[in-house]
């Protein structure tokens, strides 16, 4: 075929397209239960995907930086490096009234934890955590920097493996109070701090051992103190740890724990249980420094923790002595929304979550993670969920108005469409289901989220030594 037939032909075949794109209206043409849509010529002559969205790797670049102090000559250069970045960076911590002291009692706590105090941090998500993703990393700094050792509190029962631990277990049952309808829901609502409950009745064996593998931070991986948290026993109830057996001699309602403290540090541990009681999870931890726990809940969206039993969930919290939780949740529901209302409903569900929390455990604070960007296909175009910005925000000041910190991870990952960009970087940062982070992403996250958490708390340190009143002046100027 001649060339000018050839460019005669891909002309008719464009205008007949471009003839089709202006007959078809824009919100398509529905043929029984299909809707055909047609990009119109504006559409696709307008910007790529990729050309629409921010520069992932130049806005994480600047996030790290922005959270390590670098060269600080004096208290004034300090003072305005965290002014700047309290007020102004998308990797900030969001506070009620905006109050960089919100979280003194909590750091309190935190400088604590180097000399006799364990400071517990209870990290929930949805399948973004699963396999101690972000938690993992984020246990890692907090425990280089001020002590600590372990994977936190391990369920009974696992059944997503992780790569800090591997665990296996005999004679429990497990119940959850999550998932869909395939998952094991039990007959009462003792589920206790990881929203799971594993039942004994006669005897069990639980056996734990630290990951071998490269991805497996290596604080997590020793431990020296084994914690076994159980609730509603019955008399005589027994587990034997290292040769050595602690006993319940009588029956107890409520959550007791059976405890065991090595001199040198471990690696593994088993158990043997034997009698009646609920297991609520197993703590392997230093005798101080920070703990954290990964509380994975594949689709579950933040609103389960009205159906756990309050005496219990309470007690677990106070006995083990719970700081911070971390409540990682929003993509999950991020499909249902799509309008204004159905927002409104979400945000009375986590309004009702936070006052439970509250009212059950008025000591610990709360940080709750918002959503990550997520893509899906509209109108043919690759763009982020249309309400998510909208459910952002109003997760933001939901969590503000109920005494909870909040931290914008839509927006550090870059704001809307940068999910495509996460998927397109090199690695990858997130998984062609355009939701998911890889391990590779989470780790990013995970650093930013960390380097953030230690800059408030290296600005607590830094005015314990100065004068209150006139860091409260200089942080209240305006420039």
């Amino acid at each position: 075929m001649k060339p000018s037939a050839v460019l005669l032909f891909m002309s008719l075949v464009f205008a007949a397209l471009g003839v089709v794109g202006y007959a078809i209206p824009k919100e398509g043409v529905r043929i029984g239960g299909v809707v055909l849509r047609f990009p119109s010529p504006s559409e696709m002559m307008s910007e790529s995907e990729e050309s629409a969205v921010v520069d992932v790797d130049s806005t994480l670049s600047r996030l790290r930086q922005s959270a390590q102090m670098g060269e600080v000559r004096s208290t004034l250069d300090s003072l305005k490096f965290y002014k700047k970045f309290f007020y102004g960076d998308n990797a900030r911590i969001y506070f009620p009234d905006n109050d960089y002291t919100y979280w003194d009692s909590l750091f309190a706590l935190l400088k604590k934890s180097s000399g006799n105090h364990v400071f517990r941090v209870m990290h929930y998500g949805d399948s973004q955590i699963e396999m101690d993703r972000i938690s993992s990393t984020f246990r890692q700094s907090l425990q280089e920097r001020v002590g600590g050792m372990g994977p936190g509190i391990l369920p009974a029962v696992q059944t997503i493996p992780t790569f800090t631990f591997s665990q296996s277990s005999s004679g429990m049952s497990r119940y959850v109070c999550y998932g869909d309808s395939t998952q094991p829901r039990a007959s009462h609502r003792r589920y206790g701090m990881l929203a799971t409950c594993g039942y004994v009745n006669g005897s069990a064996t639980f056996t734990a051992r630290a990951s071998s593998g490269k991805r497996a931070q290596p604080l997590a991986k020793k431990f020296q103190k084994v914690t076994l948290i159980v609730g509603n026993n019955a008399a005589n109830f027994s587990a034997t740890c290292k040769g050595v057996t602690k006993t319940l001699p009588a029956a107890e309602k409520g959550v007791s724990l059976l405890q065991w403290s090595f001199k040198d540090t471990l690696s593994s541990v088993s158990m043997t249980l034997n009698g009646t009681a609920d297991v609520y999870g197993i703590a392997l931890e230093g005798r101080h420094g920070v703990s954290v726990s990964n509380v994975p809940m594949r689709g579950c969206s933040g609103t389960i923790f009205t159906r756990i039993d309050s005496a219990i969930l309470g007690q677990c919290y106070r006995k083990t002595g719970v700081d911070l939780i971390v409540m990682q949740y929003g993509g999950n529901m991020m499909p249902s929304i799509s309008s204004d209302k159905a927002i409104s409903n979400y945000m009375a569900m986590i309004t009702k979550q936070l006052k439970y929390i509250h009212k059950l455990y008025p000591h610990a604070k709360i940080l709750f993670i918002g959503p990550s960007d997520m893509s899906k296909r509209v109108n043919g175009k690759l763009q982020s969920y249309p309400y998510l910005d909208k459910m952002n925000t109003a997760l933001k000041q939901t969590v503000l108005a109920n005494g909870g910190a909040y931290w914008d991870m839509f927006h550090v990952m870059g704001g809307e469409n940068s999910m495509i960009q996460w998927v397109n970087h090199n690695p990858a940062w997130a998984g062609p289901d355009y939701v998911h982070f890889t391990e590779t992403g989470a780790n990013e996250i995970a650093k930013i989220l960390s380097n953030a958490f230690l800059t408030y708390y290296d600005f607590y340190l830094l005015r314990s030594h100065c004068n209150s009143a006139l860091v409260r002046q200089f942080m209240m100027r305006s420039e």
